[in-house]
């Protein structure tokens, strides 16, 4: 299945795909420990730790 942009990205095959939602992640999933830039895209987001962050 192609990745459509409401997947969740743990759902997504599209490694494309997959990784423009996870470029300069701001959250991760508690589930599946997937990161991701846009809340919607992840099953249980949470905020990545201020030093896990790119670039901090």
């Amino acid at each position: 299945m192609k990745g459509r942009i409401y997947d969740k990205l743990c759902m997504i095959d599209d490694t494309a795909r997959a990784s423009a939602l996870s470029a300069d992640p701001t959250v991760f999933c508690s589930h599946c420990g997937a990161s991701a830039y846009d809340e919607g895209s992840l099953c249980e987001p949470e905020p990545l730790p201020q030093g896990a962050r790119k670039g901090q």
